[in-house]
C-alpha cells in the first residue's frame, strides 16, 4: 500500500499507472484485506479504550462489547467493500 501511496505521488505517469493498478480485481481484494484488517483493529482499539475507562468489564459486558464489535467491523468491512469496487 505505501509503495503504490509513493508511486502514485511521483508523477502524474504514477498516479495513472496506480489507476491502472488498481482496476486489477487482486490489488483490489488486497487493498480490501488491508483495509479491513485496519478497521477491524480500529474498532476493536476503541471497545478496549471504552474498557479502560469502565464500560463492559464484566462477563456479560465483554459478550456484549465483543458482539458490538463483530457486527460494527462486519458492516464498516462491507462498506469498504463497496466503495472500493
Amino acid at each position: 500500500m505505501l509503495y503504490l501511496l509513493e508511486l502514485s505521488l511521483q508523477s502524474e505517469s504514477g498516479f495513472a499507472l496506480v489507476q491502472e493498478l488498481l482496476s486489477n480485481v487482486l490489488i483490489k481484494f488486497i487493498a480490501w484485506a488491508v483495509l479491513a484488517g485496519l478497521l477491524y483493529h480500529l474498532i476493536a482499539g476503541m471497545k478496549h479504550l471504552l474498557m479502560d475507562l469502565g464500560f463492559g468489564e464484566t462477563l456479560r459486558g465483554g459478550f456484549v462489547g465483543a458482539c458490538i464489535t463483530l457486527a460494527l467491523s462486519a458492516a464498516a468491512i462491507i462498506v469498504a467493500g463497496v466503495w472500493i469496487w
